[in-house]
């Protein structure tokens, strides 16, 4: 299982997108937040109410669960597999693996990358899909707290300067 993490505008679901291309499976992704424009046509996002996510998890089919914004993120259960590629954030990391272990999926590879870019791109990218300054102001500032300390649960740091290295460095290291 590869796990991507970053800033917002980092490219998370850019790579994560090449990566599907060429094989991997984009893992179930489960929310509460509203759809944006365009999230019609995404195959790997649920959007459900807050009381179906509460069920799912009382349940055990959700993997980890995470608050954004006043929305619930989560990982569908089903995700635990090696060909599987999702973006996550920092602090449910730890989650994923304890979770994982406690399913007897601990033989499952998990390796956590970190897409660095800098601030500068990051907010060009925001303003480029639509987001609004104070939005853009707002995770920025979320982002600084969330990411701190990144560099404790990333087992790798994936510089996208470049999408076509980034994503060949994330196959080099996914391979070992």
């Amino acid at each position: 299982m590869i796990i991507l993490i970053g800033e917002s505008g980092s490219g998370k679901s850019t790579i994560l997108n090449e990566l599907s291309k060429i094989g991997y499976q984009k893992a179930i992704d489960y929310t509460t937040r509203p759809k944006r424009p365009g999230d019609d046509q995404l195959q790997d996002m649920r959007f459900i109410s807050k009381q179906e996510f509460e069920n799912m998890w009382n349940e055990g089919k959700i993997l980890q669960r995470a608050e954004f914004n006043g929305e619930y993120y989560g990982l569908s259960i089903y995700s635990l597999a090696d060909n599987v590629v999702c973006i996550s954030i920092v602090d449910s990391i730890r989650d994923i693996k304890r979770r994982a272990k406690e399913l007897g999926k601990d033989g499952i590879s998990i390796k956590v990358f970190y897409i660095r870019v800098p601030l500068e791109e990051r907010i060009k990218r925001m303003l480029k899909r639509g987001d609004s300054i104070d939005m853009v102001q707002k995770r920025i500032s979320i982002d600084k707290e969330k990411f701190r300390d990144v560099y404790k649960v990333a087992d790798y740091v994936i510089d996208n300067d470049n999408l076509d290295m980034a994503v060949d460095k994330i196959l080099e290291i996914a391979r070992i």
